[in-house]
């Protein structure tokens, strides 16, 4: 197996690159957050008129804007010597974006909300490529400047800091949403994303101050059909690998549902929108309690055994969105009778999605850097990322069809997918890293 030759980084240069790379984690976890695209956003489209298709391209793009590209872009970002000016690059870009999103939400929203949605999109879009782009070059320098001992510990100090802002966060985007007390539209969500803008300076600021070592040994660039036509050999030549991306491909099926839990408690439960900003704070709450569990766990049983434990429980979320709703009206709690207690009872679903989510972060981003080649990381994690980006156009299909036959179908889809990933997972029981 290939490895980099580079000078090593003295001790104090390691714990200040570790920390910069927290809080450059930290902040753009907190960007995202304030306009979450499965939550926000998605009450965003709806507001503006958009409908479930619409709500259901969100992920397609944040995720396959995200993803698709990463595998061509590694031919670009893997022979350069140092990545973190490309990070500080694609960051500016996307920084430039939410500015643009920000002023014309304010500019448009009341008088041209059709004209805002396609704009909407069309700014969103390009986003989510720079910031592919830039987590692909911030992922490779991360696997230099964080020792492998260090790997799985950064991710989690990342996940708990990050997830404890956005804890609060949430209170904030409940407030704003709020049409009794907080701003009213489009200054609520024109607010929202100047605080994403402001959020992603500070994570741009941040990583350029990261001390990185020159690559020493770096391959030549490849021409884009050369580097689609070594993405065949790198999966054959490594059965860990091919393990990793196909229960990468499974899991990523959460993707399918995700999107449309708040639309659930929305439209079937008769959560007010405010409820959004509830359900991030109980997802992020989730996320952070947990990270200590899966820390300990990993410390005890390896990155492996939290990844098999997570993937369990990422089938349990959707599985539990179908089945509450018939649970509740089993036991007599209706909108009706009962007012919002269906809206907070629907609250673990996303206390689910929040634990399983966290474990899922720490161990695949861990156990991902552990099996690339140092001198291939960004093609491994570029080819993952790009392939799932495919899958990840698969909400747009779930939103035509909830508004057929409705939600619960797409629901029982995801688990079923959901649990074939985790049997995959299990194939990892001997392994420890």
């Amino acid at each position: 197996m290939l490895r980099n030759l580079r000078p090593a980084l003295n001790k104090s240069t390691n714990w200040r690159n570790y920390f910069l790379g927290i809080v450059n984690g930290v902040s753009t976890r907190v960007g995202m957050s304030v306009t979450h695209p499965s939550m926000v956003l998605s009450v965003f489209i709806r507001t503006l008129g958009g409908s479930n298709a619409l709500v259901g391209l969100l992920p397609a793009i944040r995720f396959g804007g995200w993803f698709l590209p990463q595998f061509l872009a590694a031919s670009w970002i893997q022979p350069r010597p140092r990545k973190v000016p490309v990070v500080v690059a694609m960051e500016g870009a996307r920084i430039l974006m939410y500015a643009a999103l920000a002023v014309l939400t304010y500019s448009l929203g009341l008088s041209h909300p059709g004209l805002l949605l396609v704009l909407f999109f069309v700014l969103f879009t390009p986003s989510r490529l720079t910031a592919g782009s830039g987590a692909l070059a911030r992922l490779d320098a991360i696997g230099k400047v964080v020792p492998p001992s260090r790997r799985a510990s950064f991710f989690a100090d990342r996940n708990f800091w990050g997830g404890a802002i956005v804890f609060g966060l949430g209170f904030l985007v409940r407030f704003m949403l709020d049409p009794d007390r907080g701003l009213p539209f489009p200054s609520n969500f024109a607010l929202l994303f100047g605080l994403s803008c402001l959020s992603f300076v500070v994570a741009a600021l941040s990583f350029s101050q990261v001390r990185e070592t020159q690559d020493l040994n770096q391959q030549s660039r490849h021409s884009l059909l050369a580097q689609l036509a070594r993405a065949p050999g790198l999966v054959r030549q490594d059965p860990d690998f091919r393990r990793y991306l196909l229960v990468r491909i499974l899991l990523n099926m959460v993707r399918i549902a995700d999107p449309f839990y708040a639309v659930f408690a929305l439209d079937m439960l008769g959560a007010p929108p405010s409820m959004v900003g509830f359900y991030l704070s109980a997802m992020t709450l989730a996320d952070i309690l947990s990270n200590l569990v899966w820390q300990r766990a990993e410390r005890m049983h390896g990155t492996y055994a939290i990844v098999q434990a997570s993937s369990l429980l990422t089938a349990v979320a959707p599985l539990l969105a179908a089945a509450l709703p018939w649970l509740m009206h089993l036991f007599g709690f209706t909108v009706e009778r009962h007012g919002l207690l269906p809206a907070y009872l629907f609250t673990s679903v996303f206390l689910l999605a929040g634990s399983s989510n966290s474990g899922r972060t720490i161990g695949l981003m861990a156990l991902l850097l552990d099996i690339a080649p140092d001198q291939e990381r960004a093609s491994y994690v570029g080819l993952v990322n790009t392939v799932l980006g495919f899958v990840s156009f698969l909400p747009i299909f779930a939103g035509v069809i909830i508004d057929r036959v409705g939600f619960e179908p797409i629901f029982f889809s995801t688990t079923l997918l959901l649990l074939l990933g985790y049997l995959v997972t299990l194939g990892w029981k001997s392994r420890q890293v």
